[in-house]
């Protein structure tokens, strides 16, 4: 009776500890959940719409000027300029691939993440393992998480040199143009 007594309470007791940590892992979950969410709402910019219109405009500017400009020397600033318009333009497309990346890694997360919740839940899979799932995930959401502040520091320095850089070019191709229509 004793020992029947002693494997019942011990049961109990392995129940309790696996019940302890499942709520700790539900509430590591919980914050990776919410890390994502803050994530995911500092990647929505308003000014991220007007980037396909900034892209065609700095095209038609470029454009325009390789058109329009004729001649055998150039300013040294002026080439420094129109060196760092096309990198900030060419910079559009590769900032773009990290926007959509990052978006993609976060739905992707989002459903891992749901569908851990609900392993641990009602304790299915592995059980031993989760910590080690939760660990893996941990650092998924890290990684998402440094990609997003570089995806952030890169659109920055975009709009910092569209900026800077936007109106000096429009306004040197929009001469170019009208000089090059009066030769005519």
């Amino acid at each position: 009776m004793k020992k029947l007594k002693f494997i019942f309470f011990s049961l109990l007791f392995l129940v309790s500890c696996a019940d302890l940590q499942r709520e700790s892992y539900l509430k590591e979950i919980t914050q990776l959940q919410n890390s994502l969410r803050e994530i995911e709402g500092s990647m929505t910019d308003a000014r991220l719409s007007e980037i396909s219109s900034i892209k065609l405009k700095t095209m038609q500017i470029e454009l325009r000027i390789k058109q329009n400009l004729h001649l055998d020397t150039i300013d040294v600033e002026l080439a420094k300029k129109l060196d760092a318009y096309k990198i900030m333009r060419r910079s559009i497309k590769p900032m773009m691939e990290q926007f959509a990346n990052v978006r993609e890694g976060i739905k992707e997360e989002k459903t891992v993440l749901r569908n851990l919740r609900q392993d641990i839940k009602h304790g299915r899979g592995e059980r031993q393992h989760y910590a080690n799932y939760i660990r893996f995930e941990k650092r998924k959401v890290e990684q998402l998480n440094e990609l997003s502040k570089d995806y952030h520091r890169v659109k920055e320095q975009f709009f910092q040199d569209y900026e800077r850089l936007y109106p000096p070019i429009e306004a040197l191709s929009e001469s170019l143009l009208s000089k090059n229509q009066h030769q005519q």
